[in-house]
Parts: structure tokens; sequence; C-alpha cells
């Protein structure tokens, strides 16, 4: 994948953007820009655009705080009669509400951690991301195993989704175990609505909470115009004190080269960083001893 799609996929894209649009108010607020205005409305034009099409799950609302300013900066700075107080104003609350932003958005790209008694079972829910497609690569989870010394059981299955992945969770034998799921991508894929996806992800998250496990779930890589998904799970998320591993991780073993068999499925080159990254997020722990 070229690095400008991984940008839109994994999210960077808004921060490039709010960036963009910053540097090109703060320009705009200069006087004496007329030769420039061309190029530092195209540069703002730009810079909206990566931040509309980066797919941020942020509320609704807060777009619409940041968008307000900074279309107001940019028609300012295209006005010859605009006072340059004026300008400034305009960019004063551009520079803020883009401050909001990151402050909303920032702890939502640390990296959980999260807890695994050595002695404590990990079970992967999942679909043909961590399932394989029966090309013969050793899938993730069972690199993982490998790579930790945990016992992780691999119960994705190939075309999976929110709500068939009910009857992977069935097989969970223990009540008090880490899981990890990696679900969704399908009921993306199919077009499944928002409130549907979020209901059916809810059911499950549930159910694995009623049973004691701790659940810790990756957020989905996302395309242009896709927020709602990870609205929902963020609100899933939420609601049943769920660990998210950010997207940036899933997005990336995507788009790594090599990392793919079709833009999709994992090659062995992707199975084995992934198992790397999740490893990463895990804080083994031995069990007490007793006398």
């Amino acid at each position: 994948m070229n690095p400008l799609g991984l940008m839109f996929l994994d999210g960077t894209a808004m921060f490039a953007g709010l960036a963009v649009v910053l540097a090109a108010g703060a320009m705009f607020v200069r006087s004496g820009t007329g030769l420039l205005r061309p190029v530092l409305t195209v540069l703002s034009l730009t810079g909206l655009a990566a931040v509309l099409l980066s797919a941020v799950p942020l509320p609704g609302w807060l777009y619409a705080l940041w968008i307000l300013p900074a279309g107001a900066v940019l028609v300012l700075g295209n006005l010859s009669g605009a006072a340059p107080a004026l300008r400034f104003r305009a960019f004063a609350v551009l520079l803020a509400a883009s401050v909001v932003v990151l402050l909303v958005e920032l702890p939502h790209l640390r990296a959980p951690r999260i807890r695994a008694d050595a002695e404590q079972p990990v079970y992967v829910v999942g679909d043909s991301i961590s399932a394989g497609i029966g090309s013969g690569e050793r899938c993730w989870p069972e690199v993982l195993a490998a790579a930790t010394s945990l016992r992780v059981v691999n119960l994705a299955v190939p075309g999976a989704t929110t709500q068939s992945a009910l009857a992977q969770i069935l097989r969970i034998a223990e009540s008090n175990a880490v899981v990890l799921l990696e679900i969704g991508g399908n009921d993306l894929l199919d077009r499944k609505d928002a409130a549907t996806f979020e209901s059916h992800l809810d059911q499950l998250v549930s159910v694995l909470r009623a049973d004691g496990h701790a659940v810790a779930m990756f957020e989905l890589p996302l395309f242009p115009f896709q927020n709602a998904y990870g609205r929902a799970q963020r609100a899933v998320a939420r609601r049943h004190a769920v660990a998210l591993i950010p997207r940036r991780h899933f997005a990336r073993v995507l788009g790594m080269e090599n990392g793919t068999l079709d833009g999709l499925h994992l090659t062995q080159k992707g199975h084995d960083e992934m198992a790397r990254r999740v490893a990463a997020v895990l804080r083994v722990e031995s069990a007490p001893k007793t006398d």
C-alpha cells in the first residue's frame, strides 16, 4: 500500500491535515499575502479534505467545532478587505478548536497494557485475518503463543461477523480468560449499517464481560466516511471497559510491504508482525507462588 493510502487507513491523515490547515491559516493572518492566496487556498482545502476523509471516529459536533473556524479563516484570507485583527481572531479560534481535537483523539492513540497471568488462557475471536485462508501460513495467534509462552486458543473462523462470532465464544471453557477481539471487518465489507454493527458488537462483548473475561479489541482500519464504525467500537468499549488496540496497529500490518496476500489476508510476514504488535501490548505476569 502506498504511504498516502496508509495515512488514511490508519487515521494519521487527520493530523497531517490539521498541521497543513494551521500552517496555511497562520500565513493568511499576515497582511500582504495576495500572491500567496491561491497557494494557501489550495493548501487549506487539501488539509480540510485530509481531516474529513481520515475517518477518525470523533463526535460529529467536534468536527463541526473545527470546520467552522477553518472555513472562516479560509474565507477571510481570501477577502482583501478583511481586517488583520479579524483574521487573527478567526485563526485563534481555529487553533483552540484544533487543540480540543487533539486532546480528544490523542488518548486513543495510546496502546493499552493488557494484563495476562502466565497461566491464564488467551482466546482469539476473529475472522480470516486471524484464522488464515488455508494458504499454509502460521497464523498470528500461533506465532504469539510461541513468542510469549502463553496458552493461546485461536477460535477465529473465516467469514465471521460480530453476529456469528457469538458461536465462537461459546467454545470458551474458562470464566476468567483474556479475549482478543479481531472482528468487524466482514460487517464493514458487507456494508452493514453502523447501528446494527454496534448492536451485534455490544451483544458479543456483553456476553464476554458477563462471564468475567478481560476483553481487548482491535480498532478497525477505516476508509473515508466509515467513521460511524469506529464510533460504534469506541462506544461499546467505553460501555464495557474494553481495552482498544489503536487502529494504526492493524492498519500498518495491512499496509506493510509484502504483508498481505491480496491486500487483506496476511502473509507469514504479516502474521509475524501482527503477533509482534500484540505481544508488545500484553503484560504477562507470573502466577504467585504458593507454599
